[in-house]
């Protein structure tokens, strides 16, 4: 499912940048706990596509950390701020919507 994939990708992405942008040891942990939750409940919202929004407040909080945190500098929080938005963005797209490897949806006649 492009949901989980897509998912997935972004909090890896948001994993690495726990560790190449400059943070404080606060920021980091909160980046490097909220992309592994992030995975988590993705991977699991296949089946339980209620889980999504979970991912939604989340990622909402974690937007408000990212720029309200001290010491943070500047870019990081643009950065983990446009990461939070993005994947607020697929959490609300449904996992039982999206199709994987090119299926046509089945109301859909393929040309």
């Amino acid at each position: 499912m492009r949901f989980i994939q897509w998912n997935v990708l972004f909090a890896t992405l948001l994993l690495l940048s726990a560790f190449v942008f400059a943070q404080t040891p606060t920021s980091m942990a909160i980046t490097f706990l909220v992309a592994i939750a992030i995975a988590v409940l993705a991977l699991a919202a296949g089946g339980k596509p209620g889980l999504r929004y979970i991912i939604s407040a989340l990622t909402v909080a974690f937007a408000f950390v990212a720029l309200l945190l001290p010491g943070v500098p500047g870019a990081t929080r643009v950065i983990d701020a446009l990461f939070a938005a993005v994947v607020f963005a697929l959490s609300l797209v449904s996992p039982t919507h999206s199709h994987g490897h090119g299926e046509a949806h089945p109301a859909v006649p393929r040309s």
